[in-house]
């Protein structure tokens, strides 16, 4: 990254020249000793470039591709090139920059593809930054034939393959099918030789290689069981924020007078909520309930009890007292719980578990992830269950 570029952002942009100048010191006024066997191997004084891990360079970074979206917006105000627009009418998009990704929109034809790679020209001579164009099949220049030598088979399959489904995992049950297949693609290229469609040896199986690392395997990912977590996600988003405004649809919808904890397929569901109650049957291995005023959660039919494994209610339930909360367990006047009435209604374990649990008669209760020191759900702890 020339400094030069830099300062003519800085002065371009509006900032003061005073400010400018001391942008610029910051940058320049770098050095590095280079260590040989321990021992000081020479000075280097940089004539460009930004110093890693500085705390500046993020920003600077962004004010260098600044210059790259103005020539792109130059381009598009021109009409040599013509964005992407959502209606009629609407502010049309040629670019969005994000923190290690471009998306680039314009009409897919030789002549805008050439103003694209002119803009880009102008870009690395002005910057010093240059486009690798070996790992890339735009603009007709050479398609890279083994990605694997870039990012190495197991960050592809990770950082790329594994993650190109993930949104669509988070709201739709895909096939087990579907997975199996996909699965069987990634297990074919990362047996295959040198990142090719060729067939190898399968030394191991697929599921053995989803082992996680720390059991000793390469910790790939298990669709199926991946799939599920992410729609757990949305569950446990409905359990823990019921005033968000998927939360409120979901509950007007679906389970109007219970929680999610309740909720039932009901008629005519659709596939979205299909989904997530597809993985409703496991919410009971990690979701308990945190009692405070225990105004919230139901005596028999709410995870609330303390241990593990069942933290269900194990006593017979009187008919008497079908729907009862768990405040109903507690005497108002001294704020705790009514020992005599447990022992009236409850198994000497279930009282035993009762009165190990604290109550904070001014909170909600809540609901809380058993086995996470901070409660949260997540989904790597999902996948390991």
């Amino acid at each position: 990254m020339e400094w030069p570029f830099l300062r003519k952002m800085l002065v371009a942009l509006g900032f003061a020249y005073g400010w400018v100048k001391l942008i610029i010191e910051c940058v320049t006024t770098i050095s590095y000793n280079i260590m040989i066997n321990g021992v000081n191997g020479g000075h280097v004084i940089p004539s460009r470039g930004l110093r890693h891990r500085d705390i500046l360079s993020p920003y600077l970074f962004i004010i260098y591709v600044e210059g790259l979206s103005l020539l792109l917006q130059q381009a598009q105000y021109l009409g040599s090139i013509h964005g992407c627009r959502v209606a009629r009418g609407a502010l049309a998009i040629s670019h969005l920059f994000f923190v290690d990704d471009s998306l680039l929109f314009f009409k897919a034809n030789a002549l805008e593809a050439g103003v694209i790679k002119q803009c880009f020209h102008t870009y690395e001579c002005l910057s010093g930054q240059t486009v690798n164009f070996h790992k890339s099949n735009l603009l007709g220049v050479s398609k890279a034939t083994n990605f694997g030598k870039y990012l190495g088979k197991e960050v592809l399959l990770k950082s790329v393959v594994q993650a190109m489904p993930t949104f669509s995992m988070s709201v739709f049950l895909l096939p087990d099918s579907l997975c199996k297949v996909l699965e069987r693609v990634m297990n074919r290229f990362w047996w295959g030789s040198g990142g090719s469609t060729k067939r190898g040896i399968h030394w191991m199986a697929w599921d053995r290689l989803c082992i996680p690392k720390k059991f000793g395997s390469l910790g790939f990912k298990d669709l199926c069981a991946f799939n599920l977590a992410m729609l757990w996600k949305q569950g446990w988003r409905f359990l823990t924020k019921p005033q968000s405004l998927a939360s409120r649809i979901y509950k007007a919808r679906y389970f109007l007078n219970s929680s999610f904890i309740d909720a039932t397929l009901g008629n005519r569901p659709s596939f979205c909520w299909r989904s997530i109650m597809a993985s409703h049957t496991l919410i009971y291995s990690g979701v308990r309930c945190r009692i405070d005023n225990g105004t919230s959660n139901l005596v028999w039919g709410d995870p609330w009890l303390s241990g593990d494994p069942n933290p269900m209610v194990q006593s017979l339930m009187p008919p008497h007292l079908s729907g009862t909360t768990v405040a109903g367990l507690i005497d108002q006047i001294v704020q705790t719980y009514d020992v005599p009435l447990l022992h009236e209604i409850f198994l000497p374990t279930d009282i035993g578990r009762i009165l190990r649990l604290p109550l904070s008669p001014t909170y909600e209760d809540s609901w809380f992830w058993y086995g996470d020191p901070k409660g949260c759900y997540s989904v790597i702890i999902f996948v390991t269950i």
